[in-house]
């Protein structure tokens, strides 16, 4: 299949998905009662999208795969990709840098509001899940094919953590150990490990 056909293919899949996506966050601005189900249907959404591109099943399907448990070197990328993060996170908050002064109040005194299980549930498997297959499953490996993988993880981690603005410099970090995952293992799984054990944590940290 020809490049070009690729290109408009995924253009138009990244269009469905913004357009998608804006139009069920409008939906449960009206319907506010409804907001613990936002994660679960985006995430159907997306599936039934990106199932519905064949360039991209090409893509996501070799991805999907549990090779990595043979491989002692996917545990250790794992755990890189949790304690780097959370190191930066301690020197951001200890020098009160990097980051937003309220999340920094709200570390040092525990003052987040308390999670639901909606929350639990959408940050740490919904959210987690839809982000590594587009993030590091889509893009990532589109990238890889038509550039260098160091500039694929880079363009890839710029995005995701432009996707995370309150957590910039945190979330730019820990999407190039995400991505540098998923690169070396073959497997999103590893990384969608990684991405689902770091929400929770920081999740607890304000339980």
């Amino acid at each position: 299949m020809g490049v070009t056909k690729i290109k408009l293919t995924l253009f138009i899949y990244i269009g469905l998905l913004i357009t998608t996506g804006y139009l069920i966050n409008s939906l449960f601005q009206f319907s506010p009662n409804f907001n613990e189900y936002r994660g679960a249907i985006w995430l159907l959404a997306f599936i039934c999208l990106t199932l519905g591109f064949r360039d991209v099943r090409e893509i996501i399907n070799p991805l999907l795969n549990v090779k990595f448990i043979y491989k002692p070197s996917a545990y250790l990328y794992i755990i890189i990709s949790l304690v780097i993060p959370y190191l930066l996170l301690l020197i951001c908050v200890h020098y009160e840098i990097l980051l937003d002064e309220t999340f920094i109040l709200n570390y040092k005194y525990r003052q987040w509001p308390t999670a639901g299980w909606s929350d639990y549930l959408r940050s740490g498997i919904l959210t987690p899940i839809w982000e590594e297959l587009f993030f590091r499953g889509v893009l990532l490996f589109f990238l890889i094919k038509y550039t260098k993988p160091f500039l694929a993880i880079c363009i890839t981690s710029i995005l995701f953590a432009l996707f995370h603005p309150q957590f910039l410099i945190i979330t730019l970090v820990a999407g190039v150990l995400f991505s540098i995952t998923a690169y070396k293992t073959n497997s999103l799984i590893p990384s969608l490990l990684s991405h689902s054990l770091w929400n929770l944590f920081m999740m607890s940290l304000f339980a």
